[in-house]
């Protein structure tokens, strides 16, 4: 999982077909007065970080007030390398759950590089209203446990040979010998909901 700086967005980053569906299901989640929460899942190295802040630089034009458009990176959350279940848990009912009743959410943010929980994030951030659309990106957007929050699906879908070296060149190799166990948890997921049939929208990277 990076730990570094996400990358940033390519001009013309979005699908049409990704923009459609937001647009298409934003009048919805106003009429309920909660924000549209967009998810963008796949599995690792299948360039979720890129189409999320891509997506974000798009919708926050059409958006000109601060905060109107979120975006939470699961990965932020996750447990450390075994802990991709617990980390979903935590934000569908410390972060999505309350949102979804028009209020503010927290989880426990992790520190890659210390190996361990290190405080608590506020969504949306002290001083901001609720988003009118968050972004989700991450590994398990998905999933079960997130799945009655969110309103639009994307799922980003590539060979895996290509993603693997994608990841591995991402994070300078660093995590290569965790490749595997992330993979299985990924797949427990996949398991339970199967995400990419579930979704709105595929998109093909690879």
């Amino acid at each position: 999982m990076s730990v570094q700086d996400r990358p940033q967005a390519a001009a013309g980053a979005v699908p049409p077909a990704v923009l459609a569906a937001v647009r298409a299901a934003e009048p919805g989640a106003r009429h309920r007065g909660r924000p549209l929460v967009v998810g963008i899942d796949g599995r690792s190295g299948a360039g979720k970080s890129a189409l999320a802040a891509a997506l974000v630089d798009v919708l926050a034009r059409d958006r000109p007030r601060t905060g109107a458009v979120g975006l939470l990176a699961l990965e932020d959350a996750y447990r450390g390398w075994d802990g991709l279940a617990a980390g979903l848990a935590e934000v569908a009912d410390g972060v999505l759950g309350p949102l979804r009743r028009g209020r503010p959410g927290r989880y426990r943010a992790y520190d890659w590089h210390a190996g361990r929980v290190d405080g608590v994030r506020a969504v949306p951030p002290p001083g901001t209203p609720v988003p009118e659309v968050l972004v989700v990106e991450g590994c398990g957007a998905g999933s079960a446990v997130l799945a009655p929050s969110v309103d639009v699906l994307v799922w980003l879908e590539a060979p895996e040979p290509v993603r693997h070296r994608r990841a591995l060149e991402r994070d300078g190799g660093t995590w290569a010998h965790r490749w595997d166990g992330w993979a299985a948890q990924e797949q427990a997921l996949l398991d339970e909901r199967d995400a990419r049939a579930a979704a709105d929208v595929v998109v093909a990277t690879g």
